[in-house]
């Protein structure tokens, strides 16, 4: 999704720029392993859609000559953002349905049966098919809807078809177990609080219909490597609620006050218009 390229101006400046082809920012890490007679250039920087300027290496004596030569490696989204506010995620089904919400944790403690304590998101599970609305503001940044599962009672399959949203923190949605071909969206697009994203898959599952949710952001370690970290969110419950998932069910609700969180008065009132 990235090239990255370099050019000289007139002055004998390196001037270095990127090329994303996707419709998020991605983060770039360059290592100039070698600087002869040029400073500047940070090591970590933001490449926006589109064709920008990531680096300028500025010639430190006009009278004498240059060379430089640098690697990069780059992960999506960006690293450096931040939200204004504490963000606050709708359960994303419709408002009124009833759920039971479970943590889940990782394949290897799901096959051995083993009660392990990592944390990898939260399944909600439901009775009948739903409709799957987007928890949260974000831009559709990936989404996989081709897979029409054949085997029956399913702990897990590699194969589910999810929708992915990035989120103005840099952070981002991964929605799985959906009915594959029932998109609503399209990647690039951006997505308001309650807005149906697709349709419910999950009755060919042990625990039946569901939808699972991971949220998660890339970090940079001081290796300069990325690696993709899960954390838990707060999700918004009707008043009195304490979300435990623990298999705890739950009256989805869907708070206006949380709906309009980060939306503009144009969005909220596109979002009150198609209610």
């Amino acid at each position: 999704m990235i090239k990255v390229s370099a050019e000289r101006d007139d002055a004998g400046n390196v001037l270095i720029n990127a090329s994303n082809a996707d419709v998020i920012p991605y983060t770039l890490v360059f290592d100039f392993s070698n600087l002869q007679n040029l400073s500047g250039g940070s090591s970590t920087v933001i490449s926006n859609p589109g064709n920008s300027r990531v680096a300028t290496l500025k010639r430190i004596n006009a009278n004498q000559g240059t060379n430089y030569s640098y690697t990069y490696s780059y992960v999506k989204g960006n690293i450096f953002a931040k939200s204004k506010i504490e963000p606050v995620y709708l359960i994303p089904v419709p408002a009124g349905v009833t759920v039971e919400a479970q943590a889940m944790k990782s394949l290897g403690e799901t096959i051995s049966k083993n009660a392990g304590s990592t944390f990898t998101g939260v399944s909600f599970r439901f009775s009948e098919p739903s409709p799957i609305l987007a928890p949260r503001k974000g831009i559709v940044s990936s989404m996989d809807m081709t897979h029409n599962p054949e085997n029956k009672n399913l702990a897990y399959s590699a194969n589910e078809n999810m929708i992915e949203l990035y989120h103005e923190d840099g952070s981002f949605t991964r929605i799985s177990v959906l009915r594959a071909g029932s998109e609503k969206v399209k990647i690039g697009q951006t997505v308001l609080p309650g807005q149906i994203l697709a349709e419910s898959g999950g009755e060919n599952y042990e625990n039946g219909r569901h939808v699972r949710v991971v949220n998660f952001r890339y970090e940079k370690e001081n290796t300069g490597k990325f690696h993709s970290v899960i954390f838990p969110v707060k999700y918004a419950v009707a008043e009195g609620t304490e979300m435990v998932f623990k298999g705890q069910k739950i009256e989805v609700a869907h708070p206006e006050e949380v709906i309009a969180l980060e939306l503009s008065k144009k969005e909220l009132k596109s979002v009150q218009e198609g209610k």
